[in-house]
């Protein structure tokens, strides 16, 4: 496949290129431009060889000149790999805002089905694409997807649009209705599935290789985005993840399966499990299962008193979060930095529901005993807490002030912690 001459920067680009660079440094920046650069290389030469030369990449036009009809071809589906929390948001919009410079004019992004996520990415991607497409999200069209339709023709023959939803039933139906009302398939469109093996595939397949395939109709949410594929035919679809196993191993000839992988680099100062599960390591708090079987327990019961059994290893874990948060307040110059704890230790919500409750009962009382509001025996207990977590993050963190300056700041920052119940639950230092 040859290559098409494409644009390596551009407005958009250079300016979400300058942010990660007042941020993360040069190196960071670059790593994401060179990622953005072979996926973007990557989209033009298969749209190019698929739906015909013109319309994206250097000289590109920004409009389809040969509508593609048909089912979705072979070979449009692309992977964006990359390690846990190591960025690929950041190689996504970087991605997004080079393909701008190269005529993509439409830009889907499918998250989780999960609101308080989706909103945190669109927020993110309007934060961050300066200069480029219009950012918009599915409150914006979820009660009235025509009318808003009618608002995307100033920009989607323009300078583009992002469209950013959940990966939920009746947004996307929705955004399937705004797609077809705002003539999206007139415009070249990228297709960006975050977490793409969380429910985009076809989760009905094993039931229908079991069963006759016409009595086994396609996972809801499978079905849908390969309408929207349908509806915006002349376009590459970009799955993200960090476990791409069930994509690599769908067949040949499934619309899912990857014809192209792009690793996303992780910046230097990521950390993953190569450091957290090595042999002894100084960077993790090992958590024994039986904690996990006595979390488990207290699902679903009535508890007046509040009265919800800590395990000594997440207490531990959460006194390390609290002391270390507190250092880094005190010694970084982003002032407005937040700081997260994120526990998932179970599939079931009920599961986390409980833990919600668990460490939100902990830190109310951790709070109050810090600021002498409950027994002098209490204070004692959160105190050697603390202790215990300041003791173990010396070993990795050698300037660490004594524990009692911290303490002070502590007294007055840890009422702010919200605990917030997701698929898992967020703890959230601000």
């Amino acid at each position: 496949m040859s290559k098409i001459p494409i644009k390596n920067d551009g407005y958009c680009i250079n300016r979400f290129l300058d942010r990660i660079k007042s941020k993360l440094g040069n190196t960071e920046a670059e790593q994401l431009k060179q990622a953005a650069v072979e996926i973007v290389q990557n989209c033009v030469d298969i749209y190019s060889t698929t739906f015909g030369c013109g319309d994206v990449g250097d000289q590109g036009t920004g409009i389809v000149s040969n509508h593609y009809k048909g089912q979705i071809p072979n070979g449009t589906t692309g992977l964006i790999y990359g390690k846990v929390q190591s960025g690929k948001t950041n190689t996504t919009i970087a991605t997004l805002a080079l393909a701008e410079a190269n005529k993509f004019r439409c830009f889907i992004v499918l998250t989780s089905d999960n609101t308080w996520l989706g909103k945190q990415t669109a927020d993110r991607f309007a934060n961050q694409i300066k200069g480029g497409p219009v950012v918009f999200n599915w409150e914006q069209w979820r009660n009235d997807p025509l009318e808003f339709a009618n608002q995307l023709h100033d920009y989607i023959n323009d300078t583009g649009v992002v469209l950013v939803s959940t990966k939920n039933v009746r947004h996307l139906d929705n955004l399937l209705k705004v797609l077809k009302s705002a003539k999206a398939r007139s415009v070249p469109t990228l297709i960006f599935d975050d977490e793409a093996d969380n429910a985009s595939l076809n989760t009905n397949q094993a039931k229908q290789a079991k069963k006759e395939k016409n009595t086994v109709p396609d996972s809801k949410i499978f079905e849908i985005i390969a309408q929207i594929r349908q509806r915006v035919a002349n376009h590459i679809y970009l799955q993200i993840t960090a476990t791409p196993q069930s994509l690599l191993l769908q067949n040949l000839d499934h619309p899912c399966k990857p014809a192209f992988c792009v690793l996303s680099k992780p910046g230097n100062n990521y950390i993953g499990g190569d450091i957290f599960f090595e042999a002894n390591s100084k960077h993790c708090c090992t958590i024994q299962a039986e904690e996990l079987d006595k979390l488990k327990k207290q699902g679903g019961k009535i508890n007046p008193g509040d009265n919800w059994d800590m395990p000594p290893g997440l207490r531990l874990a959460l006194c390390c979060f609290f002391v270390g948060s507190i250092y880094k307040m005190k010694s970084a110059t982003d002032i407005d930095a937040k700081y997260s704890f994120l526990a998932h230790i179970d599939h079931k919500r009920i599961t986390h529901s409980t833990l919600e409750k668990v460490i939100r009962s902990f830190v109310v009382e951790l709070d109050k005993a810090l600021r002498s509001k409950s027994s002098v025996t209490k204070r004692e207990d959160a105190l050697k807490w603390l202790s215990e977590a300041h003791a173990k993050l010396s070993k990795t963190a050698s300037n660490l002030p004594p524990l009692n300056d911290l303490v002070v700041e502590l007294q007055y920052q840890l009422r702010n912690t919200i605990a917030i119940l997701n698929d898992f639950l967020y703890l959230d230092q601000s």
